[in-house]
């Protein structure tokens, strides 16, 4: 065979010399001239045709993720802080590691569901005590669970499950406690308002109690005893201890009363003697503070409290002399003179601390100056001030002219006062030429005189002065000049003229008025005659917006005792108190004692106590 007839044989090996290999066909399938495995393809070798593998979504997360470190690191430990926050038992467990909260649990007896005071509670290191309603708040525990513990004489030990939440406490729990003993309830009411009182600690048989909001508190005593005896205290109250009563059948109700701390002084003729008194707001604990010397007179002896009961002013004669004026501090029940001496003592009343008063010299001839002072005493430091004096003019008996003081008023700071002139004008025709009479005003400290109106006494005229207390911080003036009368009105530091007031003045002393002003000096109190009975008002600092207390009573108006209490009078010697609010329905006030009315009155004042 030639050449050219021979078929050329495709070489074994490739272009490097190396043997290719042979692709066999499968059974059933033409033979190819093309391996069924592709070519490798160098790396440096570009297939146009050929697109790249598409990546997968957490593929691309993982790489925005180290691509931003700073924003995914911290969104990573959030993300897995709340998968553990949702679960549970880990939620409390990573809370726990930096939060805390006060928890409040409440402890209920468990047969009368009555709060349980006094009570011991702890956990993890907290303790605190229930309070009145049976709370106890234990602070700063962590977030989670808790075992409690409730401990209290006689009852038994209790251990409870609570949990501290995250948020705030929705609703406080509440844990019975078994008492061991026998429970009692006590009930304690204010003695004059009978309001309820919360907080009242009570020590009973080695135990402690104290009362909730409503008053009431139980108490679980050892078995075997009928009664037990209890002490109770509550801040601005006076001490009491009474006998518990226990029953074995039921629970029993003991009903108590408190009594607001404080005393009431007032004048008593119980000895035969005119004494000095004190009691305690309910008439308890009485005791002579000044025993009387049998000197004393109903005319001359004057007992007249300032608002806030700290200091008495007292006129009275205890020797064979003249009266004099006297102190009673009420902190120590300390007696000190004011002013004494051959003078006739006229009280006018208090002001905070200072008691205003004139004094009559005896020894002062009428034509001299000075036969009066108004002065006033400051029961703290003890200070004597004059604030103003008469004057006085001429020669002897039948030739003179001589001021006297009228009616003097308290009126906030100041004291609102009349001067006029007296003379022998039969002898002396011309003696009170020139004078003038009128209506003046000083600061109870002695400074600020002020000369409101003044009303001349020339060509023979003669100026008298009548004058009525209206409202609380109010005078009506009716000055009479010859046969010339004018009616003029004190309020607000100034002096006004008014219109014709005569009916004002006919029907005063028929229908007079005293506002009694409160310690604060916030409100008055005062009485109205009403068909032969008095109805009571509370009001504003200047009587206004009246509200009715007491209505056809027979009881009229004596003072304050703090801004609480109102003290009334029956007969001019009963002595009584009650709230400044209505008292319940078919409840009186509360007796405090039979006291003595002296024979002097002081209409219209109102900045003190005792003068009405």
């Amino acid at each position: 065979m030639s050449d050219e007839d021979e078929t050329p044989m495709e070489s074994k090996h490739n272009s490097t010399g190396q043997e290719k290999p042979e692709t066999e066909s499968k059974p059933g399938q033409p033979a190819t001239d093309e391996p069924s495995e592709e070519k490798p393809t160098p790396d440096n070798e570009v297939i146009e045709d050929e697109k790249p593998a598409k990546k997968r979504p957490h593929h691309r997360l993982i790489a925005w993720c180290k691509a931003n470190k700073k924003i995914s690191i911290p969104v990573g430990v959030l993300v897995i802080l709340l998968l553990l926050f949702a679960i549970p038992l880990s939620r409390y467990q990573i809370a726990g590691l930096f939060l805390k909260k006060n928890y409040t649990v409440k402890v209920v007896d468990s047969v009368t569901s009555s709060p349980v005071s006094g009570a011991d509670v702890s956990t993890a290191g907290k303790t605190a005590v229930t309070d009145g309603n049976g709370n106890a708040k234990l602070s700063g525990l962590k977030v989670g669970h808790h075992a409690v513990s409730i401990s209290k004489k006689y009852y038994q030990d209790r251990k409870m499950d609570v949990l501290v939440p995250i948020l705030s406490e929705k609703k406080v729990p509440s844990i019975a406690f078994e008492a061991t003993g026998r429970p009692a309830k006590i009930t304690v009411t204010n003695v004059i308002n009978h309001q309820a009182l919360a907080g009242v600690d009570i020590s009973v048989a080695d135990t402690e109690a104290k009362t909730d909001k409503s008053g009431n508190a139980i108490v679980v005593l050892p078995t075997g005893k009928t009664n037990a005896k209890a002490t109770l205290s509550l801040n601005g109250y006076n001490k009491k201890e009474i006998t518990i009563n226990i029953s074995d059948q039921k629970i029993e109700e003991n009903n108590v009363t408190l009594t607001p701390s404080g005393k009431i002084y007032f004048l008593s003729k119980l000895s035969g003697k005119i004494d000095v008194v004190k009691t305690d707001l309910d008439g308890a604990s009485r005791s002579t503070v000044l025993a009387g010397t049998g000197k004393e007179e109903d005319t001359g002896t004057v007992l007249l409290a300032a608002r806030d009961w700290k200091y008495l002013a007292l006129q009275s004669r205890r020797d064979s002399e003249a009266p004099r004026l006297y102190l009673i501090d009420t902190s120590n029940d300390a007696v000190t003179t004011i002013d004494e001496g051959n003078a006739i003592f006229t009280p006018v009343g208090w002001n905070d601390n200072n008691f205003v008063f004139i004094t009559n010299r005896s020894g002062v001839p009428d034509w001299q100056a000075h036969a009066q002072a108004l002065k006033t005493f400051n029961a703290q430091t003890k200070q004597l001030t004059i604030l103003d004096q008469t004057a006085g003019q001429g020669t002897n008996q039948i030739d003179y002219a001589r001021e006297n003081y009228g009616q003097v008023y308290i009126i906030g700071k100041n004291v609102i006062y009349e001067k006029s002139w007296q003379a022998n004008t039969y002898y002396v025709p011309g003696a009170l030429d020139g004078k003038q009479a009128g209506i003046y005003s000083i600061n109870i400290s002695g400074q600020g005189f002020q000369t409101f109106k003044n009303f001349s006494y020339a060509s023979g005229k003669t100026t008298y002065f009548t004058s009525i207390p209206y409202e609380a911080q109010g005078i009506y003036y009716q000055v009479t000049e010859k046969n010339d009368v004018s009616y003029y009105a004190y309020a607000s530091g100034k002096i006004t003229g008014k219109d014709d007031l005569s009916d004002t003045f006919n029907n005063y002393y028929q229908k007079s008025v005293t506002y009694l002003q409160s310690p604060s000096g916030n409100e008055t109190f005062w009485s109205d005659p009403r068909d032969g009975k008095n109805t009571l008002f509370v009001g504003g600092q200047n009587g206004e917006d009246g509200k009715q207390i007491a209505a056809l009573s027979d009881y009229t108006v004596y003072g304050w005792f703090s801004d609480n209490y109102l003290l009334v009078s029956k007969n001019s010697s009963e002595l009584f108190i009650m709230p400044k609010t209505a008292l319940p329905k078919d409840t009186g006030p509360l007796k405090i004692t039979d006291y003595h009315k002296p024979a002097r009155t002081f209409p219209g004042y109102g900045g003190g106590y005792g003068g009405v």
